[in-house]
């Protein structure tokens, strides 16, 4: 090999050397990640029923009153004997276990939300739309944001599937906790069916057009199978994303634009079941005869003002 090629092949090694850095050493908000102080909250690995109601005891779990703070820990799955307690103490069960779940999963959006907003203030005027072509350039030069912050806005349109600035508003906001968990004990028959015991999936999330051999069952004449999460939270957080960007749910974020009441909410899911207003029903009448709306007023530990202000506050903004 002569000179020539030994000096362009180690200059190739040096610019793929420095691209390879550049990338690692980005700060994470590059990419879309969760908020840090939800990675180290505690989670509970439980063995039996007995044990999960053992650990939601010591863990100040069982209990839990209107206006509470709840303690922001995790179990991470049902155990495999869910169903064999009594009806009352599963159902308690279930909800006192999605309730940490779902206070983190919202207070996630709602930590977005804020990230977005600060980002748009900066817009001396606010665009119609975000453009990451040739017009990303411009974000930096003339608005004055970070590269990081031309990354964390592109990569939330993309999670968002929206690029209107009004839109990505619109779906970057929470839903009650009554509502999640009216949808997830509807869903998973109160933490006992075989999705949520194997896949920790409490929602029903269905891939469609699986290979045949792998799939639950066929509807339309398309296979499909139930989606596996690493855990209850991830169930969650998949749950939340999809009212907020899927277009079936577009009527539930219109309802969202006026009121948080999860009653009111329930009639933007009509498509989420092949079952329409029959399943609305079900929903309202599970929210109100379990008293789900009593959630929707506790706070979570060490969230400084309350999930439920802030909640309210994220209709305030500006549209």
């Amino acid at each position: 090999m002569d000179s020539g090629m030994v000096r362009m092949v180690s200059g190739l090694s040096l610019v793929m050397l420095f691209f390879l850095v550049a990338l690692l050493t980005q700060p994470s908000s590059v990419f879309i990640r969760f908020p840090q102080r939800f990675q180290s909250v505690p989670t509970i690995e439980v063995h039996s029923a007995q044990d999960l109601l053992d650990q939601l005891k010591a863990n100040n779990l069982w209990e839990v009153e209107p206006f509470s703070e709840v303690p922001a820990v995790l179990v991470s799955k049902f155990p495999g004997d869910m169903p064999s307690l009594d009806a009352a103490t599963q159902k308690k069960a279930f909800l006192h276990v999605l309730l940490p779940a779902a206070m983190i999963a919202l207070s996630e959006v709602e930590e977005e939300r804020a990230d977005l907003e600060k980002i748009l203030a900066k817009f001396p005027s606010l665009p119609k739309r975000l453009d990451f072509g040739v017009r990303a350039e411009e974000y930096t030069r003339l608005v004055g944001l970070s590269q990081n912050e031309v990354f964390f806005l592109r990569n939330l349109c993309r999670k968002y599937r929206a690029y209107e600035v009004a839109d990505l508003r619109r779906r970057i906001s929470p839903v009650p906790v009554s509502l999640i968990m009216a949808q997830g004990a509807l869903e998973s028959s109160w933490g006992g069916s075989r999705f949520s015991l194997e896949r920790n999936n409490l929602f029903g999330v269905l891939a469609w057009n699986n290979a045949e051999h792998l799939a639950d069952g066929r509807e339309d004449g398309k296979a499909y199978s139930g989606v596996a999460y690493a855990s209850l939270l991830d169930s969650v957080r998949s749950y939340i994303l999809m009212l907020n960007r899927v277009p079936a749910y577009k009527e539930l974020r219109q309802i969202r634009e006026e009121t948080m009441d999860s009653l009111a909410l329930a009639n933007g899911l009509h498509l989420y079941s092949n079952r329409g207003t029959e399943y609305i029903a079900d929903l309202t009448l599970l929210i109100k005869s379990n008293d789900l709306q009593v959630y929707d007023q506790c706070v979570l530990a060490g969230k400084g003002g309350g999930l439920g202000r802030i909640r309210l506050a994220s209709l305030e903004f500006p549209r």
